[in-house]
């Protein structure tokens, strides 16, 4: 028999506890899976100079969340950097860079050679640096306007440029040469996991580390490499004393050792699964309605959802909430749905017939890169152009369907509840709190600047990392 909901979710909360020693610590991607913070106080108004508490510089982009544990602030930087920071004050306690020269060994010749190639590269990378920036806001200027032939004429010789430069790199740096990815997603799109102790990290060169709260490396295991030019993003997980990763296909790894345990094929996704229990045994229930056992990587009756001509368009995280799990996904003018599926309450059922489908809704036929959120009946979901969406939980019929006004780009951050409101926000910078229920109504909205991270929340404190700064956000005494 089940464990009641709310006699698990108490559970959950007490070990976390035990484990972490803090009883603030947000110790993974979207808090544990949901994006749950319903004893949070923030802030409104991110924008007001009177709230921030601190603000670090940050001059390496990065798309990950930060991860709190006690009084540090962990987070990523391009393309293998990770950065822990005093969470009071902003000041850098430790940086660890994993990149492929920093966890394979070479003989001293061959890392002295190296170096003289790194040396050459700078000077290099000093060159490349301006055009990649020009090349990131011509695209940008394409993608707006798209039949503007001058444009793409500039883009193209732009392109060809920074080739030639790149093509004089050293043949010694070949074998540490990165894996393709977007400009977009970059490396650093993975959200560090601790358990309290020590912290897990998986970069898109295919690297998955172990440090403790120090900055010291435990143990590096060099996996293979993204199984999509994009390159991957998928946050780890620890479930069952197991460190749950994807690079290309999913692999639990031991916590001590980093020794893969086992590994299951998978399509291109982007979203991490969510996690369940029933009668004490942990599954995961992907985006794309995969269901795994945790304990030996076997995949069990799943439902393998697709999209049509976009077989890659699966980003975010399912939501649990008691013994269902909801699911949105689709593809721009192709497809856009939401499942609700339903679990049941014994493994035997389960592993025989997987999970059951209660039901589907055609929502805006667009991306879902971030999050859905389920609260008080309602299932929120925010699509990639900026289209807010309620459905009732229990029906999946449409409560409401609204564009959100102003001018805004895509929507990376998931959606949180905190405390009795809803956050999200936009790549441009553009960020929300809003009113729960059946209607529309905005009860916040500032700019923080360019930004494709989701903020954290401790108590009264907002802790955010957007394309150039970590922010510390605090309300102002009265």
């Amino acid at each position: 028999m089940r464990i009641p909901n709310q006699l698990t979710n108490s559970f959950i909360l007490l070990f976390g506890l035990i484990a972490s020693g803090h009883s603030a610590d947000v110790a993974s991607w979207r808090n544990g899976g949901n994006g749950l913070y319903p004893d949070a106080l923030p802030p409104l108004q991110w924008d007001d100079p009177s709230n921030i508490l601190w603000k670090t510089d940050t001059p390496v982009w990065g798309n990950a969340c930060p991860i709190l544990i006690g009084d540090r602030l962990i987070y990523t930087a391009e393309p293998a950097d990770l950065i822990c920071i005093d969470s009071k004050t902003g000041k850098l306690l430790w940086k660890s860079s994993n990149a492929y020269e920093d966890v394979i060994t070479l003989t001293p010749n061959e890392r002295q050679a190296f170096e003289r190639a790194k040396s050459q590269e700078l000077v290099l990378n000093a060159k490349l640096a301006p055009l990649k920036a020009a090349q990131y806001k011509l695209n940008r200027r394409v993608q707006r306007d798209k039949d503007n032939a001058d444009l793409k004429k500039q883009l193209k010789a732009l392109r060809k440029h920074m080739a030639n430069i790149q093509s004089q790199v050293d043949p010694i740096l070949l074998q540490f040469k990165k894996p393709k990815t977007h400009d977009t997603n970059g490396y650093a799109s993975f959200t560090p996991c601790s358990d309290g102790k020590y912290i897990y990290n998986c970069n898109g060169l295919g690297i998955v580390t172990k440090h403790d709260l120090e900055g010291n490396r435990i143990w590096a295991k060099t996996m293979e490499r993204p199984d999509h030019n994009w390159g991957a993003s998928i946050s780890p997980q620890i479930v069952d004393n197991k460190l749950i990763v994807r690079i290309s296909d999913y692999a639990a790894l031991d916590l001590e050792t980093g020794e893969e345990i086992w590994r299951v094929k998978d399509p291109h996704t982007f979203g991490p699964p969510a996690i369940f229990n029933v009668e004490g045994h942990s599954y995961l229930y992907t985006t794309r309605g995969e269901l795994i056992r945790v304990s030996d990587g076997t995949k069990l009756p799943s439902q393998d959802w697709t999209i049509e001509q976009k077989a890659f368009a699966f980003f975010n995280t399912n939501f649990v909430s008691g013994n269902r799990i909801y699911a949105a996904h689709g593809a721009a003018g192709i497809q856009g749905d939401v499942f609700c599926m339903e679990f049941p309450d014994t493994v035997k059922e389960l592993e025989k017939g997987g999970l059951k489908q209660i039901w589907r809704a055609e929502v805006s036929k667009e991306r879902y890169y971030a999050s859905p959120l389920v609260h008080q009946g309602l299932v929120y979901i925010f699509s990639m152009g900026q289209v807010f969406q309620v459905l009732d939980a229990t029906s999946g019929k449409l409560v409401y369907s609204k564009k959100i006004p102003g001018r805004m780009e895509r929507t990376f951050p998931g959606l949180l509840l905190v405390n009795e409101m809803i956050y999200t926000g936009e790549e441009n910078g553009m960020a929300f709190f809003l009113k729960p229920g059946r209607e529309y109504k905005e009860i916040a909205r500032f700019n923080i600047g360019e930004c494709r991270s989701t903020p954290i929340f401790d108590g009264d404190t907002v802790y955010l990392r957007s394309m150039e700064h970590v922010y510390a956000f605090k309300a102002k005494a009265k």
